[in-house]
C-alpha cells in the first residue's frame, strides 16, 4: 500500500529511539523525509545514520522539545533542512518518578506539565502555518493506556497529564479538521524497548505480569507500532481524527 507520504517533511520529536525510532524509520521507508529529535547527540545521529544506511532521507536535531526554545529550535531546523512541515509525531519522554501523590513538588509537576502538554502545544503551533497553507497535514500524539485507564503503577501526573494532552489533540482535531488536517493519539501498551526494560527493573510490573495481560501473550515489536503511525499519518486515514486509539494488544480490557 502506498501511503503517499513520498518527499512529505515529517517531524518526528523523540524520534531517536524504541517506539520512536521505529515511527521515524516507517516513515522514511514511505518516502517521508524525517526530522529526528532527541536530547542525546549520540542517539539522534546513530538514528539518522541508520535510517540513510536504509536508503530513507533523514537530519537530526538534538534539542529538549519540553521548553520553549528546544521546541523552537525543531521547528527553524526542521524548516531549514526539508522546508514545510507535513507531519508531526510527538513522542515526549517517560516518567522518571514513582513517588505517591503528597511527595511530588510543584517543581516535578510543572516540568510534567511542559512534558506532556506544552511540548505538543508548542510544537503544533510552529508547524500548522504550514499544514493549513497546503491544506493537508497529520499531527500525532504518542501517550500511553494509562489515558484510557487507571494504571497505578504510573505516576500520577504521567497519566492525569497525558490524558491533558489527548484533549489537546483532540480539540485541535475540530479547530483545524476543515484545512485538511487530522490530529490523534495513540496510548502505548507494552512494547519491548529500552523504557520497558528501564520500568521493570525500577520497581514496575513484572514482563510475566504485563505479558499475562495481553490477548497475544507476548511484547510489542516496535516496528508494530511504526506501521500504525504511518498509516495514521498518511492520505488513507484521512477520516480518522480526534481519536486516542490503542495499541496494546488488549492489555486494557475496557471495551472502549
Amino acid at each position: 500500500m502506498d501511503l503517499k507520504l513520498k518527499y512529505k517533511a515529517a517531524i518526528v520529536a523523540g524520534g531517536s529511539r524504541g517506539c520512536g525510532f521505529a515511527i521515524s524509520g516507517a516513515l522514511a521507508a514511505e518516502g517521508a523525509k524525517v526530522v529526528i529529535t532527541g536530547r542525546e547527540a549520540e542517539h539522534v545521529n546513530k538514528a539518522v545514520e541508520q535510517i540513510r544506511a536504509d536508503g530513507g532521507t533523514a537530519s537530526g536535531v538534538v534539542a529538549d522539545m519540553s521548553n520553549a526554545s528546544g521546541a523552537k529550535r525543531i521547528v527553524d531546523e526542521a524548516h531549514a533542512a526539508f522546508g514545510p512541515i507535513s507531519v508531526l509525531v510527538v513522542n515526549p519522554r517517560s516518567a522518571s518518578q514513582t513517588r505517591g501523590f503528597e511527595a511530588l513538588t510543584d517543581e516535578e509537576l510543572d516540568d510534567a506539565h511542559q512534558t506532556w502538554v506544552m511540548s505538543i502545544a508548542r510544537l503544533a503551533r510552529g508547524v500548522l502555518p504550514d499544514m493549513k497553507a497546503a491544506q493537508w497535514g497529520r499531527i500525532l500524539c504518542i501517550g500511553s493506556i494509562g489515558m484510557k485507564v487507571l494504571h497505578l503503577e504510573d505516576p500520577m501526573y504521567a497519566q492525569n497529564l497525558r490524558v491533558a494532552a489527548a484533549a489537546l489533540i483532540k480539540t485541535l482535531s475540530h479547530e483545524y479538521g476543515t484545512f485538511g488536517i487530522t490530529a490523534n493519539t495513540i496510548a502505548t501498551g507494552p512494547f519491548m524497548s529500552e523504557v520497558a526494560r528501564r520500568y521493570m527493573e525500577t520497581g514496575g510490573l513484572s514482563a510475566e505480569t504485563m505479558l499475562a495481560k495481553t490477548a497475544s501473550g507476548r511484547w510489542g515489536d516496535p516496528k508494530e507500532m511504526g506501521a500504525v503511525a504511518a498509516f495514521l499519518c498518511s492520505d488513507q486515514a484521512s477520516f480518522i481524527t480526534g481519536e486516542t486509539i490503542r495499541v496494546d494488544s488488549g492489555y486494557t480490557h475496557s471495551l472502549f
